[in-house]
């Protein structure tokens, strides 16, 4: 799936790292009519306080 590797590096490029976003979407999970990856829903979602 390219689009989640695209949202994966925008995540990256804004210095949250895998495990970072993993650990965000335990307590933030994507809604259950999230079509998308949750490599998406994290890059939308995640704001910089979360990485600070």
């Amino acid at each position: 799936m390219p689009s989640k590797c695209a949202f994966f590096y925008q995540l990256q490029e804004r210095g949250i790292s895998a495990a970072q976003a993993k650990q965000w979407l335990k307590a933030n999970p994507p809604p259950r009519n999230w079509k998308h990856s949750a490599w998406r829903w994290a890059s939308e979602n995640m704001t910089d306080e979360v990485t600070q």
